[in-house]
Formats: C-alpha cells, structure tokens, sequence
C-alpha cells in the first residue's frame, strides 16, 4: 500500500510540475529535474501527514482529501514556485493558481472520461486517470495552449487571471460537494459532467469575448495611429495634382503663344523638364486598407530618413484574404522594418503584394548576399536575431506563426535585381 501510494504521488509530483513548467516557464540556474520530486514530496506530505481517509479513491483527483491538506498542498506548491521561478508576487501567485485550475482540469476531466465509458475498476482511475492527464497535458503543450497562456499571464491579463482563478475555485468546489471522494462523485455522474460542460463553455465565451474586445482595440489604435498618415498622403497627392494641374495651363498658354511647331515643343519641353508623376502614391491609394496604406506611407517616409527608397507595387487586394487587418499590419511592419534596417543609404527595397492562385503574395526584397535554405529557415526560429541585445528575435517568428495560423506560409529565396543580390522574404495567405 505505501508503494502504492509512493508512486500515486509521484505522479501527481510530476503533473502538477510540467504544468508549472508549461505555464510558469522554465527556471534559470537550477537543476529542472529536481522540480517534480520536490512537488512529489510536497504531495506525499500531504497525503499521508493529513490525510483521514484510506481508500484510494478518494485520492483519485488530488493526493488530498479535505479542505485543511488543500491549502497545505496549495501553500507548498505557492511556495516552491516562488522560490524556483523567482517571478513577481502577483505572477507566482496567479501562476499557482493557473497550474492547480489546469491540473483539475485534466484529472477531473480524465476521470469522468473514464466513467463514460462505463469503467468501474479503482485501477482505471487511479493509475490509468492520471496517465491520460499526462497525455492531455502534452496535446496541449504540443498545440502551443500553454505557451499561450504562458505570455498572458506573463503579461498580468486581467481576463487570463480571472478564467484561472474561476477554474480552480469551481473545480475545487465541486470536490468539496462530493467530500473528495470519487466514488460518491460518480454516483451522481450527471453532476460533475455538466459542471465541467458548463464551465468549458462559460470560459470559452468569456475568452471569444474578450478576443472580440481585444480586436476592437487593435482596430480603434490602428485607426490612430495611421489614418493620419493616409490623409497626409492625400493632401500631397492633391498638392501634386495641383502642380500638375499649374504645369498644363502653363503648356496649354505656351502653345497658344508659340509662333510655330519648333517654338511649341521648345515651350512645352522647358515648362515639363521638372514635372514629376509619382507613382507611389498611385500604387497606395490603389490598395484596399486605408489602415495598410498608411503603414506603408509611414515606412516609406521612415526609409527616407537613412536614405533609402521603398518602391511599393499593389496588385492584390488584402482584405479579402485570411489575414485580419490587424495580422496584415504585424507581417508587413515586421518585413518593412527588417529590410529597412538591413538596407544602406542609396539601397531599394522592394514591397509587393499579388494576387496568386494560392492567395494573396506579400513579398520585401533588400539588398543582401545570397543565403541558403538552412540560413532562411534559422531566421525564422524563436529567438533568431542579428542582435546582441536580449529581448530580440521574435520578429520573423511571429510572421511565420501568423501565416501558418492562417493556413499560409512562408516565402523566401534569392534574386538578383539590375545587378545587385536581393533576398525575398515573404508570405502567401489562403
């Protein structure tokens, strides 16, 4: 039996320390393996120093079985986290809570998976259970929901902290309606199922709210922060228009005056040797976004100021593709940026959007020695940068996330453009 119970602890160690792994990150300067025998400790401790009841299936969801061996259980795992993640209070403490919300999550959800089934066996929910938690929990590692919710609560988000928080409270509470024990839980099986129900769709519906929000957001600061630039961009459009409109009653009025055909085109050369048709600005106004038109005014305008061009071409139309506004704006400013800080003064960097058979083509070529195959898919790692500094190497990453989240990919190759090396970087979007 104390083999038994060994070995139940060490599981439940290892669960809820990959959990904090995956949501807490991992630890800097200490040894990752001793993590999962410490919470194996701490549950052991708990089990056998508190715990008043001897079957195991009142184990079968947390090495606890009353309310007073929780928070003990709690506390040392708060406390272990603290001291191996060295994050701040408030991360540490909704980062705890977080780990115990996913890990009820999974054994809850486990468990009554099992009982659906129609499995009556102890063994199947207290050895077999906590497998198919260890295997749900690497389904959601491997589809990046951790890393996710990592950076969220990272960042103190609000409504992340506040779905963990009611994820833990309500599962913890449906344990203390049934006492912890399993047995009486599977009794009234409709309960806990559409508890566990009811809570999946409730989170589900506060995050697509909060998603909605966060768009509106991201839609209002771009609406900001470019439009201006777009209404910048008309008013030189019309200065020019206006020039232009000057430099044809000037020509109209020379060849009025002129004596004969020589005078005529002698007129009509001097007057148009400064007239300049740009087309830039004919190329964005031709795209579909005036949020998009914006961005690239505004790297254009970026470029002039270390001398170099960007030579924009449209011939698609972005908003009709899988990308949001918002996507499209990251992917390009990311592009633009990396291409124009690789560029030198004098250089051209071409921006291009086509229309394919496959979707839309957004491509930016610079300046810059061939690369191989193995070179372009480094640059697109997590962390990848030319930079010494921490904090870089996200930028091409995330294009490449956006794009294959989308059902894109990535475009890359080299070029050689009136003489001069280029390398294309690029997406092509459904």
């Amino acid at each position: 039996m104390t083999i038994s119970i060994f070995f139940q602890s060490v599981l439940d160690g290892l669960l809820l320390s990959l959990s904090g792994f995956g949501l807490l990150g991992r630890s800097r300067g200490k040894p990752d393996r001793l993590l999962p025998l410490l919470f194996a400790g701490v549950c052991l401790l708990s089990r056998l120093g508190l715990g008043e009841q001897e079957t195991e299936m009142a184990y079968a969801v947390l090495p606890v079985d009353h309310i007073v061996a929780f928070l003990f259980l709690f506390l040392g795992v708060l406390l272990l986290n603290s001291l191996w993640f060295q994050k701040s209070e408030g991360h540490t403490l909704f980062g705890t809570i977080a780990v115990f919300a996913l890990y009820l999550l999974l054994r809850e959800f486990s468990l009554l998976f099992l009982a659906l089934c129609g499995l009556t066996e102890p063994v199947w929910y207290v050895y077999v259970g906590r497998t198919l938690s260890f295997f749900l929990l690497l389904v959601l590692w491997s589809t990046g929901v951790l890393r996710w919710l990592r950076e969220k609560l990272a960042d103190g988000d609000p409504v992340i902290c506040m779905v963990c928080s009611n994820t833990a409270l309500l599962l913890l509470l449906l344990l203390l309606l049934f006492r912890f024990d399993l047995s009486a839980m599977l009794l009234r099986l409709p309960v806990p199922v559409g508890a566990v129900g009811l809570l999946a769709v409730c989170d589900g519906i506060v995050m697509l709210l909060r998603q909605h929000r966060i768009q509106a957001r991201q839609k209002t600061a771009m609406l900001e922060q470019y439009l201006p630039l777009v209404e910048e961009l008309i008013e030189q459009v019309r200065a020019r228009q206006h020039d232009f409109n000057n430099q044809m009653m000037a020509v109209a009025a020379a060849v009025s005056a002129a004596q004969d055909l020589q005078d005529a085109q002698e007129a009509v050369t001097s007057l148009l040797q400064n007239v300049r048709l740009d087309g830039a600005d004919k190329e964005l106004l031709k795209c579909d976004s005036k949020v998009i038109s914006g961005l690239l005014f505004g790297k254009m305008k970026q470029a002039e100021l270390k001398q170099v061009c960007v030579e924009v071409t449209v011939a698609g139309a972005f908003l009709r593709h899988a990308l949001s506004e918002a996507d499209w704006v990251e992917v390009i400013a990311i592009l633009l940026d990396n291409a124009i800080e690789a560029a030198g003064p004098g250089d051209v960097v071409y921006a291009r959007a086509a229309e394919e058979t496959d979707g839309l083509r957004f491509s930016v070529l610079n300046p810059h020695g061939a690369l191989s195959n193995v070179e372009f898919i480094q640059m697109f790692r997590r962390g990848w940068s030319t930079k010494e500094e921490a904090g870089h190497g996200y930028g091409l990453y995330n294009v490449r996330r956006i794009a294959e989240r989308h059902g894109g990919r990535i475009i890359t190759g080299n070029e050689q453009l009136n003489g001069i090396p280029y390398i294309t970087i690029g997406v092509l979007v459904p």
